[in-house]
């Protein structure tokens, strides 16, 4: 029987319950997204200073990055195919109509919001939980905690590509213990929303 930390049962419950909790019902402005990551983030780093004495982005084997880019490339199909069918009016509109902005998003999205999902999600998440959930409890879990956060975008399409998206990206990071690896794949997918069309389910705001 695994033995049970009330300690990280509670921090599990406020970083992935009750903080998107918060933000779902205002009582924290969506304004404060991006710096609560980044807080959580240093907090994260702090914890895992001393994991082994190993860089946090480290390398990762081709045949794995091989693997992410042949997945990655199906799915962009399904993608591109999902929003022509349900969302034609929205195809590539960012691309065309804010080409600048565009640009921007695609080098700040992977740097900002990427880089501190993923120290939290997949990184964090397996060194902190793995001992108390099996394995495949763990995986199905962390999909769903990260499908979850997306309540805060008040959409289903946000949490159902996240939760998708969160099955793909906790089975790499295990297969290929890279933090380097998983980021490169969330920042292929994350561009592409964006480039599709759909970004604007994954944003508070105008841009």
């Amino acid at each position: 029987m695994r033995k049970i930390n009330f300690f990280k049962i509670i921090e599990f419950f406020f970083i992935f319950i009750l903080l998107p909790l918060f933000f779902f019902y205002k009582i924290l402005p969506s304004v404060f997204v991006l710096p609560t990551l980044w807080i959580l983030s240093f907090y994260v780093i702090f914890l895992l200073r001393n994991e082994n004495n190993k860089a946090l982005f480290d390398k990762f084997d081709f045949k794995d990055f091989l693997s992410v880019i042949k997945r990655f490339i199906i799915f962009s199909i399904a993608i591109f195919l999902f929003t022509y069918i349900f969302y034609e009016d929205k195809l590539f509109n960012f691309f065309y109509q804010k080409p600048n902005i565009y640009i921007l998003v695609m080098i700040l999205y992977p740097l900002l919001s990427v880089i501190p999902q993923e120290l939290i999600f997949r990184k964090f998440f397996l060194f902190r939980y793995e001992y108390i959930f099996t394995p495949k409890a763990l995986i199905l879990l962390n999909a769903a905690v990260f499908g979850f956060i997306h309540i805060i975008f008040s959409n289903y399409i946000a949490l159902l590509f996240s939760f998708i998206g969160g099955l793909l990206f906790i089975k790499t990071y295990i297969n290929s213990k890279s933090l380097s690896l998983v980021c490169i794949e969330h920042a292929l997918y994350g561009d592409l929303i964006f480039t599709v069309g759909l970004g604007e389910f994954f944003y508070h705001g105008n841009i």
